[in-house]
């Protein structure tokens, strides 16, 4: 048997490497560790959908944008020149007024009894942080409709108590 595998052997012809294997290898090799050039065309045809769905982002992005940007939030009103001289005018006659009535108040308290005039005096402290902070939020952001109603409630709010506590007395004698 081993005359027999020894016979078959040298009956093999001997296998011949193609000449070009070699070359190929080597310059497969060699394209493998040199970088590509960057085609564009390749890139878009290789991520079609990435691209697809960046495009698309994009567009909603932009989109998006362009509508908060060019539709008023109805939160962030903005008050037309007409309209903030009129809300200013308004402001300026409340403070007088109050003003006015806070001296005559002032008259007033002292003759309270101490509870009492401390719970105005408290009413008066958080109408007076709340038209602060109205002010300073104007000073920020002077058209915004909604700080400036805010304010004026609160300057309403701040004389109808004035008025309230000068008319205190006239109430319980009647």
């Amino acid at each position: 048997m081993e005359d027999q595998i020894f016979e078959e052997a040298r009956n093999l012809k001997p296998i011949k490497p193609d000449n070009d294997l070699w070359d190929k290898i080597e310059n497969t090799l060699i394209e493998e560790t040199q970088p590509k050039p960057k085609n564009v065309f390749q890139f878009i045809k290789n991520h079609k959908m990435w691209l697809s769905i960046a495009a698309a982002l994009l567009i909603s992005f932009s989109m998006a944008t362009l509508y908060f940007n060019a539709s008023p939030n109805p939160d962030a009103k903005i008050l037309s020149t007409n309209a903030m001289i009129k809300v200013e005018f308004t402001e300026k006659n409340y403070m007088k007024a109050i003003e006015q009535l806070e001296v005559e108040a002032k008259n007033q308290l002292a003759n309270f009894d101490t509870e009492l005039m401390l719970l105005y005096r408290d009413k008066l402290t958080t109408i007076e942080t709340q038209i602060n902070q109205c002010k300073e939020a104007i000073a920020n952001n002077p058209g915004n409709a909604h700080i400036r109603k805010y304010m004026l409630a609160a300057l309403q709010d701040k004389k109808n108590t004035l008025n309230e506590i000068i008319n205190f007395d006239l109430e319980i004698k009647s």
